[in-house]
């Protein structure tokens, strides 16, 4: 079924497997985005699984001619999959978009959205357009953070750059920092607490693995303090 796979993600080739990953992304409705390159369509839907291609509502923006796409979705756990297809043909009046069928399917391993919640006292700071983001970490994945009381709304999608997060196991137990050199901007929304960013990293597995051993750390601190209430 799954094996492990580079950055992070597992990789699944089990043709059965895959039809039912196929029939659980049409029926359930997930958006759906195409991206080659540096182009990035905009959501669409699965609209037929036939059986040497998939159709695919027309998505806007599109862009004419391209040879392949990697097809990038999250499912109702919002665990983020994605496999790669040739494009075999467009049909702009009609509005399809028709693909070969994957032949392997990967997703996010399900522990990089582990989160757990960070001390008080744990903040962040990244950089956007040569202005400092700073706020505090409200909790943690080896996948992203959610920063409460950010210093700057910023728009989704964007780039944050020269992160460095300084983190705590414990009200009075420093652990250090750990620098995340990019971070995407998934989420902003205003809370009674304070404008919230939810931050996806963009980083390497051994970075991913960093954060992971903080996590752990962290989760041994919360458990000990609830075998001593």
């Amino acid at each position: 079924m799954w094996e492990p796979w580079e950055g992070g993600y597992e990789v699944n080739r089990d043709p059965a497997h895959i039809e039912i990953i196929l029939k659980e992304i049409q029926e359930a409705g997930y958006w759906v985005i195409m991206v080659s390159g540096r182009f990035r369509s905009g959501p669409t839907l699965l609209l037929h699984i036939e059986k040497k291609r998939l159709v695919f509502d027309y998505p806007r923006p599109w862009a004419p001619g391209l040879v392949s796409v990697r097809v990038i979705y999250r499912d109702a756990s919002n665990i983020e999959h994605f496999f790669r297809v040739r494009v075999l043909g467009e049909d702009p009046v009609e509005k399809y978009i028709f693909t070969s069928r994957p032949t392997e399917i990967f997703r996010l391993e399900r522990r990089m959205y582990y989160r757990v919640p960070t001390p008080p006292g744990s903040r962040a700071t990244f950089k956007w357009k040569d202005k400092e983001v700073a706020g505090e970490i409200l909790n943690l994945s080896a996948g992203g953070l959610a920063l409460m009381r950010a210093t700057l709304r910023v728009p989704e999608r964007e780039i944050l750059t020269e992160g460095k997060l300084h983190l705590l196991l414990s009200a009075t137990k420093p652990y250090g920092t750990i620098e995340i050199p990019r971070a995407e901007v998934v989420r902003h929304q205003e809370t009674p607490d304070g404008l919230l960013l939810g931050l996806k990293f963009h980083i390497s597995e051994r970075k991913r693995q960093e954060l992971l051993r903080y996590v752990i750390r962290r989760e041994i601190e919360i458990r000990k303090a609830k075998t001593q209430e």
